[in-house]
């Protein structure tokens, strides 16, 4: 498998991730601020890395929110209890798999983009979250779709909404398309406060990657790549910040992933490996403490397990299995897989023993 960093940020993922996240509550500030409550980090260390993008990010959705309804923004953008993703994505799925982003081009694509393309995409990712492991059936047509999502364990609301974005799929693909070339034309007037980020970036990865190709992506990115993938693109991010972002291809017999990393991924690790080993410890030892995230350890111990799985087997929504394993990956505790076309979550036993070695280590010496 080829290893391939690219060089430049795709504006359709960075705006609608930014858009994304100000109607989920999860703000670059509010992320901010969440990482100085956890690891209390010396606030100017954190201006220094996050005010240029707080600066850009509110820029862009103030810009938007100003002359866009509120309502259309919730129904494009808005999180939903029991989905990933926002329904943007469904739209701009392909468009940010691209190993040459330009913004004109992609916008036109979008504009141009048939409905069979998205009923491909569409399907196949919510074949990808929501089929249970045995589903051998094919969606061929809406009415077949239509049945899958009627049988999806989401709310009736949200089965309501799916049907409607995909029955008017002409008409937000035009409003999105609208919204994503206003929100880059904001993005690229504050870029030049970010665009060192970049650069930062490409010269911390660059040399490991070249070096050890995947061996460092599954080392430092928590992932267990598979060996049917034949090529994994790894994408700058300035909107993840600090996290990362696995987006699978479904429209090509050659596999071609993705992975986005956002620009703070290195620098807000090396600044909260300062801890001392009690700090860290204590730290892990609070995931771990945590009921429903010691559940899923467990159930990960038989075997790995995919977000719907986990939803069903503990009674709770794929956004909230998300949110615990958002700890857990950061934990180290926990590593994702790709297998055909869903993600796994897959038990890092590894870290967990070299965890209790260090517990055992600090305690009993």
């Amino acid at each position: 498998m080829d290893a391939i960093l690219l060089k430049e940020p795709n504006l359709l993922f960075e705006v609608a991730t930014l858009l994304h996240n100000s109607r989920s509550d999860q703000s670059c500030r509010q992320l901010k601020q969440a990482i100085h409550k956890k690891f209390a980090i010396d606030e100017n260390i954190l201006d220094s890395c996050f005010d240029a993008i707080i600066e850009l990010s509110e820029f862009v959705v103030a810009g938007i929110e100003s002359e866009t309804d509120a309502a259309l923004l919730d129904f494009l953008f808005g999180k939903h209890s029991s989905m990933r993703s926002c329904f943007a994505f469904y739209l701009i799925h392909d468009l940010c798999r691209s190993t040459s982003p330009d913004v004109k081009r992609d916008i036109a694509a979008l504009r141009e983009q048939s409905k069979a393309l998205f009923f491909v995409n569409f399907s196949s990712l919510l074949i990808s979250e929501f089929a249970p492991e045995d589903f051998s059936g094919v969606v061929t047509n809406f009415a077949e779709l239509f049945a899958f999502i009627e049988k999806m364990p989401v709310p009736e609301d949200e089965k309501f909404q799916l049907c409607r974005l995909y029955n008017n799929f002409e008409e937000y693909r035009e409003l999105l398309a609208d919204i994503l070339q206003t929100a880059c034309d904001l993005f690229m007037q504050k870029y030049d406060l970010v665009k060192h980020y970049i650069g930062w970036f490409l010269a911390s990865v660059n040399e490991p990657l070249s070096a050890s190709g995947a061996k460092f992506v599954e080392s430092n990115y928590s992932l267990k790549l598979s060996d049917s993938t034949d090529t994994l693109y790894i994408q700058p991010s300035i909107s993840m910040c600090n996290t990362t972002r696995y987006l699978m291809s479904y429209t090509s017999e050659k596999i071609t992933d993705y992975l986005y990393v956002g620009v703070l991924f290195e620098p807000l690790r090396e600044i909260t490996d300062i801890s001392t080993v009690e700090d860290k410890l204590c730290r892990s030892l609070r995931t771990m403490g945590d009921n429903r995230k010691f559940e899923i350890l467990k159930l990960l111990a038989e075997g790995p397990k995919y977000g719907q799985q986990l939803a069903a087997l503990l009674d709770i929504s794929t956004a909230t299995v998300s949110h615990h394993m958002s700890m857990l990956l950061e934990a180290g505790f926990v590593e994702i897989k790709r297998e055909s076309n869903r993600i796994y979550y897959v038990l890092n036993r590894k870290k967990l023993r070299n965890f209790f070695e260090e517990l055992s280590e600090a305690l009993l010496g």
